[in-house]
């Protein structure tokens, strides 16, 4: 990369800086719930449009959330950068999504300034309930991403953290149907659905036993009200994590054989939905992920260990699309844990200052390299197709 067009970027993200710093801090003084980002969105979509940028509000019919462009008009790479600026109930930004938001309009800013002299575009999706809406599978799934030739976004974290895998999550609740009846009267004309529940749990536990690198944990959320009646209804719900998409496709049809085998035993009916939001693993793209951690650590944020987060992010769906990376900036507090009310407070500290700096950084400096060097962009585009064809074969050798 020209030493001109590097200086031009991080002398942009400097001189936007107090702004950047404003807004982290009124975000974090205005902690909004997933959803309810009413004043973080119009905060930043205002901030956006003041810089120059073309922004569409309500991106695919989701509440807060935001399409900013600034399109240099001249051929090249559409760099992506995601926002998240929803917080924790009780806790604020306990997750530090005020760092990422900033971050990512840092970058924007940054990347805008040399825009006009390397071409390309770069866009800014706000993307609203990371924590509990998981809006990026639906703009995932409607192709909302499609149109950047690479995503990013830095998350804060206790310490430095290259962007390596994370764990798939799903959430499924299942329900059985029996028919109720005087449980001293008449037992012999009910069918307990709660027995059916009961026998289910416990398949459950004796299957999971025997799956690696897992984490299953259910509760019943219903087994009727009064014992002396025979429940017609039962349900449990369940949130299973795992290493990958794939395995969690495989669980879950363990999940419905054993609903099927705790169904038939007592003569119930069955049916199983998911009843909270889902994420694929990251799949990192190790080409834009190198440059990112060589910029980092050369503007003095330090190495990027390769370690297992064994977290999930809605960012995930988004590596399946396009080529994505999502690494962890510490802010050097091992003291501290990651959703706490300790981790909101730092992120407007000094530490929480040169997060965004850095992480603000060297996220344009690595758009800018993408956008400069057709051969690493060559190198993107061929390991994400590896990976397009490796999720291909997977999906054929299940059926």
């Amino acid at each position: 990369m020209d030493s001109t067009i590097r200086t031009t970027i991080l002398s942009a993200i400097e001189h936007s800086e107090a702004e950047l710093r404003s807004i982290r801090d009124f975000l974090y003084e205005n902690p909004e719930v997933g959803g309810e980002e009413e004043k973080a969105g119009a905060l930043l979509i205002k901030t956006l449009k003041s810089h120059g940028f073309e922004v569409c509000e309500d991106f695919h019919g989701i509440a807060h959330a935001f399409r900013a462009v600034c399109d240099s008009g001249k051929p090249g790479p559409a760099i992506g950068l995601a926002a998240e600026y929803d917080a924790l109930p009780g806790i604020g930004h306990g997750c530090g999504h005020n760092i990422i938001a900033t971050a990512a309009l840092g970058a924007a800013f940054g990347l805008q300034a040399v825009l006009p002299e390397i071409g390309g575009k770069v866009i800014v999706y706000g993307t609203p309930g990371e924590e509990c809406l998981c809006t990026k599978v639906q703009l995932s799934e409607e192709g909302a991403f499609d149109e950047a030739d690479v995503m990013m976004m830095m998350h804060p974290n206790i310490v430095n953290l290259s962007s390596d895998g994370t764990m798939a999550i799903d959430s499924w609740q299942v329900e059985f149907d029996g028919r109720s009846s005087h449980a001293g009267t008449q037992p012999e004309d009910g069918i307990n659905a709660l027995d059916a529940a009961v026998h289910f749990y416990s398949l459950i536990g004796f299957e999971k036993q025997y799956l690696k690198d897992t984490n299953i944990y259910g509760v019943f959320a219903d087994g009727g009200e009064k014992c002396s009646v025979i429940p017609a209804h039962a349900a449990v719900k369940y949130l299973v994590r795992a290493k990958d998409v794939k395995t969690i496709r495989k669980i879950r049809q363990m999940f419905e054989r054993c609903a099927e085998a705790a169904a038939k035993a007592v003569g119930a009916t069955w049916r199983i939905w998911r009843n909270e939001p889902a994420n694929a693993d990251m799949r990192t793209n190790q080409a834009v992920s190198d440059v990112f951690n060589r910029f980092y650590a050369e503007l003095g944020g330090g190495e990027m260990p390769h370690v297992f987060s064994g977290g999930s992010t809605d960012m995930a769906d988004v590596s399946y699309r396009v080529p994505a990376i999502h690494p962890w900036v510490g802010m050097d507090c091992p003291q501290y844990q990651l959703h706490s009310k300790e981790f909101a407070d730092l992120t407007i500290t000094e530490a929480g200052d040169r997060a965004l700096r850095l992480g603000a950084s060297a996220l344009a400096l690595t758009g800018a390299e993408l956008l400069t060097s057709p051969q690493l962009m060559a190198e993107v585009k061929a390991e994400f197709a590896a990976l397009q064809a490796e999720v291909a074969a997977e999906m054929a050798a299940e059926g």
